[in-house]
């Protein structure tokens, strides 16, 4: 049971430290980030087995985090809440010409990502961009001015 529980509380947590972490999709972390997801693993299978090395152990925190992670699907479809402190909601950084310095500081990205991401959607200047989001997923979505 003990096991169990560990999983359980881990599970928490490192939602909790994602949650913290930011919105960061694989493309846009730095080679540090990586290096960090893989101590929280490190560490969480410490904290989950303790001494206990045996494969029981291991496959009951292996199936315990899986059934949290199960719960928490389903919590998230039935409660918007949920899925907010969950998932988040996407967050306009840029509206209309005007940067949102403090969305961006709490997200903790630069006016430099999303130039990066409006060349990548095709556009040059800074002009055409009508609208920039931080979605739930760390992507960035530019949504250009209408043509004329």
């Amino acid at each position: 049971m003990s096991t169990v529980l560990k999983a359980a509380a881990a599970y928490l947590v490192i939602l909790f430290a994602m949650r913290l972490i930011g919105r960061r999709t694989a493309s846009q972390q730095a080679p540090f980030d990586t290096v960090v997801l893989f101590l929280f693993g490190g560490m969480t299978t410490a904290a989950i087995l303790g001494e206990d090395r045996s494969f029981t152990a291991a496959m009951t925190g292996i199936f315990t985090v899986g059934l949290m992670h199960v719960i928490v699907s389903w919590l998230k479809l039935r409660s918007v809440l949920i899925e907010r402190i969950v998932d988040g909601t996407p967050i306009v950084v840029f509206d209309e010409g005007r940067w949102s310095e403090d969305a961006m500081r709490k997200l903790r990205m630069q006016e430099a990502d999303i130039r990066t991401a409006m060349r990548q959607q095709g556009m040059i200047d800074e002009g055409d961009m009508r609208y920039a989001i931080i979605e739930r997923d760390g992507t960035i979505s530019i949504i250009p001015k209408a043509e004329k």
